[in-house]
């Protein structure tokens, strides 16, 4: 959590004029018993109402000064918390959106939501009470202990014995509950990934009737959580009983060792009175110390999953542009030799291969259809093409070049994808198809909703490209919102375009129309298919065909129907092979 402290650089000094009127509140405070004492032995004793108003309108004037004083760290202590917070968020933002794929799955969409938020705020709420209480406790501690033996050392050496057992306590209490802070995080974002995967799926559960089942796991992983914080509780519970009882008992002494000697006149009543006063000034900052070491504990936690994700080491930005020579007359565009590619297992070393020894070579102009069965690694092969995911093994050449001499910027400049989840984002229709193409025209704009097939509900719309877009595009159909993706690709107008099983909520109809005005855009170089329908791919110059992460056949489709009999099951699992032959025709 230490090296967090960079994010509170920029308000240091908030931070330290924050402790420093806070010093001067308990100085304030301090001196209260002080004036107290006077007031008891020289005003009361001796019947002076105006030396008790004197002292009164001081002791008036020392709370006001303190309360002005209180009221300023309060105001700086949470302008330096909530910027701290806020830097803190955008920075570990940043990180998040810069991450590859395979560190987003390594971490989970789950624990990011929650280290970007419920842990940032455990540390805001951990920098606004260091500024205003942290410095207030020690001060008020050790000016108690101070002032305590000004009035008598005698007194005074009681609190020095019983110091010692109040340390002890909280550091017992705060070894037990460190631990079990840290599991309460991380059962927190097992929660919250069951949340997520429920709302998510909630149409899914109710559909297959799975309402039951889902309330049996979320109460079951709520239940655990539920167990842990009542571990933290009880442990948390002990604190104010422990230091009230030996500051108590702290306080008997301190009467039974007093009561002889203001008997016989050598300790003054008010003497006691501040003594027992400061006694519980020292109890209040040792209970409120303890509560911080909660606060504490948990934004140790919370800074160690906070720091775990902005110490992950990101490559190359694919934000910074670089220039270099991309030759888009290239004979061959794509090719892939001897790749291979790995899911990392839960220890971070290589899982089982998802696909093994790539080797292809696409020409310039061509269609490509990709097909297999579920879990063949047809989208892995597509997010391995812009450097998604990284290539465990072998080379990937794009347009004659190593993948790897492109920066990234300017390597997914050369793709447009169309990604099996379609995803559209709040705004309008015309800001949704320009994130490809921030400056592209109205004209272009209408030109790929055309080819997307998707031209005419847009002109229906009141607002044409005006038109609104709900969070993830609710209000339109699955259908609208694959054509709006499609023609959002359309619209960056890339060389190279990845449709991973794009047209799935398509009619034939409609995907038939798409497909055919698609090959006709000037910029278009290749065009790579991901689908499970074969009367698709059967018009893509040639067709991948993937088995269990290998490639079991690379051809036209008249060609694989006549000598693949794995493609030959394809196809006679969805046609009447009667009705398949000589169908193939260009993209």
């Amino acid at each position: 959590m230490w090296k967090l402290r960079t994010y509170l650089g920029p308000y240091r000094w908030q931070a330290i004029f924050g402790a420093f009127f806070k010093f001067i509140e308990v100085i304030c405070e301090l001196s209260l018993p002080s004036f107290m004492a006077i007031i008891v032995d020289r005003g009361v004793k001796n019947h002076d109402q105006v030396f008790v108003w004197h002292y009164g309108l001081i002791m008036m004037g020392m709370a006001l000064l303190g309360f002005g004083s209180a009221s300023i760290c309060q105001y700086l202590a949470a302008r330096s918390a909530q910027g701290f917070g806020t830097d803190l968020r955008r920075a570990l933002f940043k990180k998040i959106t810069k991450m590859s794929y395979q560190q987003q799955d390594q971490f989970g969409t789950a624990t990011l939501t929650t280290r970007l938020t419920n842990d940032v705020n455990q540390l805001q709420i951990w920098v606004a009470m260091l500024i205003r209480q942290v410095s207030r406790a020690p001060f008020m501690i050790i000016g108690s202990l101070i002032m305590a033996f000004t009035l008598d050392w005698h007194l005074a050496l009681i609190l020095l014995v019983a110091t010692p057992i109040l340390g002890f306590v909280v550091y017992w209490l705060t070894k037990e509950m460190a631990p079990l802070y840290r599991h309460y995080q991380r059962q927190l974002d097992k929660l919250s990934s069951v949340v997520k995967e429920n709302l998510g799926g909630v149409r899914v559960i109710r559909a297959f009737a799975k309402t039951k089942t889902e309330n049996k796991k979320f109460t079951g992983e709520n239940d655990e959580i539920t167990r842990t914080g009542l571990r933290i509780g009880r442990l948390s519970a002990l604190y104010n009983p422990l230091t009230a009882t030996i500051v108590n008992l702290m306080i008997v002494v301190i009467l039974w060792n007093s009561g002889a000697r203001v008997n016989n006149g050598t300790l003054a009543q008010g003497t006691v009175l501040a003594f027992i006063n400061y006694v519980n000034m020292i109890l209040a900052a040792i209970l409120m110390l303890s509560n911080l070491v909660i606060l504490l504990t948990k934004a140790m936690a919370s800074g160690e999953r906070v720091q775990q994700v902005l110490a992950a080491e990101i490559g190359e930005d694919a934000t910074v542009a670089k220039s270099g020579t991309v030759d888009l007359d290239s004979p061959q565009t794509v090719a892939m030799q001897q790749v291979n590619f790995y899911f990392p297992d839960e220890s971070g070393q290589r899982g089982e291969p998802v696909l093994k020894q790539m080797n292809f070579a696409i020409n310039n102009g061509e269609s490509i259809g990709i097909i297999g069965g579920t879990g063949s690694g047809k989208s892995t092969l597509l997010n391995l093409l812009p450097r998604f995911y990284t290539a465990a093994d072998g080379e990937i050449t794009i347009f004659g070049k190593n993948q790897q001499q492109y920066s990234l910027w300017q390597l997914r400049h050369l793709f447009a994808e169309v990604p099996q989840d379609t995803t559209l984002f709040t705004g309008t229709v015309a800001s949704n198809l320009r994130w490809g193409n921030p400056d592209a025209t109205d004209e272009q704009l209408w030109q790929a909703l055309t080819t997307a097939q998707a031209a005419d509900f847009i002109q229906q719309q009141p607002e044409k490209l005006q038109a609104p877009v709900e969070r993830g595009g609710r209000n339109f159909s699955g259908g609208q919102r694959q054509r709006l993706t499609i023609a959002r690709a359309l619209v960056k107008q890339a060389p190279l375009l990845l449709l991973d099983d794009a047209t799935s909520a398509l009619d034939y109809l409609t995907e038939a129309h798409f497909l055919k005005a698609v090959k006709q855009a000037p910029w278009q170089k290749n065009i790579f298919l991901v689908t499970q329908r074969i009367g698709t791919v059967a018009h893509c110059d040639r067709v991948l065909v993937l088995k269990n992460g290998a490639i079991v056949g690379f051809d036209t489709h008249d060609q694989l129907l006549q000598t693949n009999q794995f493609y030959q099951e394809l196809v006679a699992s969805q046609l009447d092979q009667d009705k398949v032959g000589g169908s193939n025709g260009n993209l």
